[in-house]
């Protein structure tokens, strides 16, 4: 059974991943740096969702994390185009 912090944490970071798709999909993407620090900041939540057993939060927050990643990345590519 799965408590329901991890259910309200999941569905906030499930809405937040959904907000950032357009950001993926769209031409604008913000700085590498913003991108990229989001990113990493996320990476020790990873780990305490985990020590906690908090595997939807886990699972969306990854998502997340991989998200922000790809943003970087984008980002960095169209830098490197120009």
């Amino acid at each position: 059974m799965h408590s329901w912090q991890d259910v309200v944490l999941a569905v906030s970071l499930c809405a937040f991943n959904i907000a950032l798709v357009p950001s993926v999909a769209g031409k604008q993407k913000p700085r590498v740096a913003t991108s990229l620090m989001t990113a990493v900041f996320i990476l020790p939540q990873l780990v305490a969702l985990a020590s906690l057993h908090l595997w939807y939060s886990f699972t969306m927050a990854f998502i997340n994390a991989s998200l922000w990643f790809t943003l970087a990345l984008q980002r960095h590519r169209q830098i490197r185009r120009k």
